[in-house]
């Protein structure tokens, strides 16, 4: 007795991407100073804009509690961009851990009914949950469409219907709940990759920092090389927070370029774990 329904249209839509791993992270030691790596070009141009300043006598400004204000109000608005860009960054991790627990959970049930059920076969729904895990993170790092998952999600539900009629209502409802929890988990996901945090607060976090840049320019003291020192170290360090908070703020980029992007490692493991136990081969 086997699972019976099946969409064309659907399978097609999965084939070609059936059994694609996860994109792999970066490593750690890379990507921990890549950013950085970034900062210094940009260090070294306003190093020669503060000596050009200074050779040319334009230092009109001294430091005093108006200058103070700008800086303190400079860092008010980093800490507060930079925490709500954590807390979104967090919640996308979670996502794909929630992802990872309902794909876990229908399997679970899968493995009950093969229990219950001794010669009914439950290779179909095993290799639909593997290759969902394997096409989130191909569509996460837009190597395939959102349709995909569409496609496999509402081949899943096909599955857990003919798996109603084997199993009866009681066993199937958790299957179903779950898959109402990742779809929602998808398109949150897809939320948080394709939309910003808050733009005007990144309006207003960049209209402080180039405010701070230019008092940083401007700013001259009885000694130079202690001014330059200071005001290289406090350029570095905005610069690098703005930049780290757009990183943080698309965690779902993939393209090389990012240094904190979520570790999908975790779906490949899963899907690794479900390919050996259903008794299935990767494609």
């Amino acid at each position: 007795m086997g699972f019976t329904g099946s969409l064309p249209s659907v399978q097609a839509a999965t084939t070609a991407v059936s059994g694609l791993p996860p994109p792999e992270a970066p490593p750690a030691a890379a990507s921990k100073w890549r950013l950085f790596l970034k900062v210094l070009p940009l260090t070294a141009l306003f190093a020669l804009g503060k000596l050009g300043v200074h050779t040319l006598g334009f230092e009109p400004w001294e430091f005093d509690s108006l200058t103070g204000s700008l800086f303190g109000a400079s860092t008010f608005v980093l800490a507060f961009v930079l925490s709500g860009t954590l807390a979104a960054y967090s919640a996308s991790e979670d996502m794909v851990a929630q992802f990872i627990n309902a794909i876990e959970s229908i399997q679970d049930i899968n493995n009950y009914v093969a229990r219950l059920k001794p010669g009914l076969e439950i290779a179909r729904l095993t290799s639909c949950l593997a290759d969902l895990l394997g096409q989130l993170g191909q569509w996460l790092s837009n190597q395939v469409g959102f349709e995909v998952i569409d496609a496999s999600l509402a081949d899943l539900n096909l599955i857990l219907a003919d798996l109603r009629h084997s199993s009866g209502d009681s066993v199937v409802d958790r299957g179903l709940s779950e898959l109402a929890r990742m779809r929602i988990l998808v398109n949150r996901m897809a939320s948080n990759r394709d939309s910003d945090f808050l733009g005007p607060a990144y309006a207003m976090l960049e209209i402080f920092l180039v405010g701070a840049v230019v008092a940083l320019l401007l700013i001259g003291a009885d000694r130079f090389s202690e001014n330059m020192v200071v005001s290289c170290f406090l350029f570095t360090s905005f610069t690098y927070l703005l930049l780290l908070i757009r990183d943080l703020d698309n965690p779902f980029q993939y393209d090389g370029s990012s240094c904190v992007d979520i570790d999908l490692s975790g779906l490949n493991s899963c899907r690794q774990r479900l390919l050996a136990r259903g008794g299935a081969t990767p494609d």
